[in-house]
């Protein structure tokens, strides 16, 4: 047998193998940061399919092709193909607001206590991005709101300084009474005497 004999088949089969192999152009459609789940319409010119369920995931050979029908990838077969990518994603920023005991800059019991907690988030993800905004109720004048949410925002941000945090990683803006996390008929809405810290 010649050589032309004994490789042909092998060419044969290694040409059936990856005809049959699933196309490596591959849509999943994933929850954003907050578990809100989209809709994705992916389109070729020989039509389209939709994603809507989190985890499906639709096949496109080439631009001429059709999308596959929806599927749900296996997880193995998602990290193979998006692992590097999602675990180059951000993390999801963390939240925390303290509240105020008076028209003041005097925190609460409970918002002093969550202190240690901030300090611990920043330090675990070693972050140089921590936002600090301090608000006011509508409680007197509105130049004088503006003034003590500024003070407010100073002063968490003093405490975090003095617990380790470079001031160079925290950026400090004020609203006044602009932004109200509770839109009420009170002036003094206790809930709107905050500062809310963001550590991203």
């Amino acid at each position: 047998m010649n050589a032309r004999g004994i490789f042909l088949p092998l060419l044969l089969a290694l040409a059936l193998l990856a005809a049959c192999a699933k196309p490596r152009n591959v849509v999943q459609l994933v929850p954003d940061p907050d578990g809100h789940v989209g809709v994705v319409r992916v389109t070729t010119a020989a039509g389209a399919a939709e994603l809507s369920q989190a985890g499906n995931a639709v096949r496109v050979a080439d631009a001429k092709s059709m999308p596959s029908p929806p599927e749900v990838l296996s997880e193995a077969e998602s990290d193979a193909l998006f692992g590097m990518a999602k675990r180059a994603l951000p993390s999801k920023p963390v939240r925390f607001i303290l509240y105020f005991e008076n028209e003041g800059t005097k925190l609460t019991p409970e918002s002093q206590a969550l202190l240690p907690q901030v300090l611990a988030t920043a330090q675990e993800r070693q972050s140089r991005d921590i936002a600090i905004v301090g608000h006011a109720s509508r409680q007197g004048d509105e130049s004088l709101n503006i003034t003590l949410s500024r003070r407010r925002a100073e002063f968490v941000s003093r405490l975090l300084e003095k617990q380790g945090l470079s001031p160079e990683d925290l950026e400090i803006t004020s609203h006044g009474s602009a932004n109200p996390l509770v839109v009420s008929t009170r002036k003094n809405e206790p809930r709107n005497r905050r500062v809310e810290i963001t550590v991203r």
